[in-house]
C-alpha cells in the first residue's frame, strides 16, 4: 500500500475517532487500481456510519476524498465500506432488479419503476441487466433523488448478440457520472455515462 492509501487511512481513523467510534481499520486491494478501507466495528456504530440507504456512507466516503484531494496526484480510487454493506447492499439490488425483470418476462407488467437510487445504485442495476437480461431495456427517468430506472421488454436484438449487446439498451445517459461516483473499485467498470 502506498503513502496515499495510509493518508486515506489515517483520515478515515481520525474522523472515527471523533465521532467517538470505536473501530479498526483494514485496507484491502479489490483490484489492481482501487482500495477498499473497510471498518470494522460494533453493529450500532454500523448502522449510524451507514445511515439510511448508504448515504452516510458516502458522505463519508466523500470527506475523505477531499481531505486526500490535494495528494490524489497519483492515488488511484478507494471505497469505504462498513461491515461490508457494499456488497450486501449490491447483492439485495441485484435481487431487486432480479424479479423485477422476471415480471417483465413473464408478462405481468410491461414496464416496472424501481425505486429511487443513486447514481452508484443505478449502474450497478444497469449492468446487471445488461449482462443478464439482453431482451430489457432499463432507462433511468425522472430527476435528482427521485432518479430511478425503469425496466421494459425490447426483445431479443436481430442476428442474436451483436454490438447492440455492448449497450443492449440499458442507457442511464442523464446520469451525470462524476470522477467520484467513477471510483468504486471493482463495482463500477470505467465505462461510458
Amino acid at each position: 500500500m502506498n503513502t496515499l492509501d495510509d493518508n486515506a487511512r489515517s483520515y478515515l481513523e481520525k474522523i472515527l475517532a471523533i465521532l467517538d467510534i470505536e473501530a479498526s481499520v483494514s485496507s484491502e486491494e479489490i483490484d489492481d487500481t482501487t482500495t477498499c478501507l473497510r471498518i470494522d466495528c460494533r453493529p450500532d456504530d454500523a448502522r449510524l456510519l451507514i445511515g439510511r440507504n448508504g448515504q452516510t456512507l458516502e458522505a463519508l466516503q466523500f470527506i475523505v476524498r477531499q481531505m486526500c484531494k490535494s495528494a490524489m496526484a497519483d492515488q488511484g480510487p478507494f471505497v469505504v465500506d462498513v461491515l461490508d454493506y457494499r456488497s450486501r447492499r449490491r447483492r439485495n439490488l441485484e435481487d431487486q432488479a432480479k424479479r423485477a425483470a422476471v415480471e417483465v418476462l413473464n408478462g405481468e407488467q410491461e414496464r416496472i419503476a424501481l425505486p429511487p437510487m443513486s447514481p452508484y445504485e443505478r449502474r450497478i442495476v444497469h449492468k446487471y441487466l445488461q449482462e443478464n437480461f439482453e431482451e430489457l431495456a432499463s432507462e433511468s427517468e425522472g430527476e435528482g433523488q427521485d432518479r430511478h430506472i425503469v425496466i421494459t421488454y425490447r426483445g431479443l436484438p436481430e442476428g442474436g448478440a451483436t454490438k447492440q449487446k455492448q449497450t443492449n439498451g440499458h442507457v442511464d445517459a442523464d446520469d451525470d457520472f462524476s470522477a467520484e461516483e467513477a471510483e468504486y473499485g471493482d463495482e463500477v467498470e470505467a465505462e461510458e455515462a
